[in-house]
C-alpha cells in the first residue's frame, strides 16, 4: 500500500538519485533540492512504498494570489499505472489552493504521452511549446489548469 508524506531535507540525497534516473537530461542538484525544499511558498510530496521506500514525489511552488508552478512530478516506471502522480497531483493542487492560488502551471516533455494524457485527464490544456526547454531538442508542452 502506498503511503504519502511531505517530504524534508533527509529526503534530499533519494530525490537527487531518483531525479538522475528518471530525468536523466535534466537532473537537479543537491543544492537546488535543498533550496526548494525549504522555502514556504513551496510543498514537495512523497510517496512511499511498503518498505517506505519513496517511489514517488511531486514538488509546487505557490506564491499565493497567483499561478503556482509544478516544479517536478515522478514515479518510479515499476509502480507507474497504479494512481501514484494522480494522488501526488492532487496533494500538491489542494496546497496551491489553500496558498490562494489562481492556476496551475507545468511543463512536460512533448514526448510523455502517458503523463500528458494524465495532465488532460485532470483538466489541463495545453498553452504552447517551449523549444528545447529540457535541453537541445527536448521540447516541453506548457499546460495550465484555472484553480476554483
Amino acid at each position: 500500500m502506498t503511503t504519502y508524506r511531505d517530504g524534508n531535507s533527509l529526503d534530499i540525497p533519494v530525490l537527487v538519485s531518483l531525479d538522475k534516473q528518471l530525468f536523466p537530461y535534466s537532473p537537479w542538484s543537491n543544492g537546488q533540492y535543498r533550496e526548494e525544499i525549504s522555502a514556504p511558498t513551496r510543498r514537495f510530496i512523497v510517496a512511499l512504498d511498503d518498505a517506505l521506500n519513496i517511489i514517488g514525489y511531486a514538488g509546487v511552488f505557490a506564491p499565493g494570489g497567483a499561478e503556482a508552478d509544478i516544479l517536478t512530478v515522478g514515479v518510479v516506471p515499476e509502480h507507474r499505472g497504479q494512481g501514484i502522480a494522480r494522488t501526488l497531483m492532487a496533494s500538491i493542487t489542494e496546497w496551491a489552493i489553500s496558498q490562494g492560488s489562481i492556476a496551475m502551471m507545468l511543463e512536460v516533455k512533448t514526448d510523455n504521452l502517458a503523463a500528458i494524457s494524465l495532465y488532460e485527464s485532470l483538466g489541463y490544456s495545453e498553452l504552447n511549446t517551449r523549444k528545447d526547454y529540457f535541453g537541445s531538442g527536448l521540447d516541453a508542452l506548457v499546460m495550465r489548469k484555472e484553480l476554483p
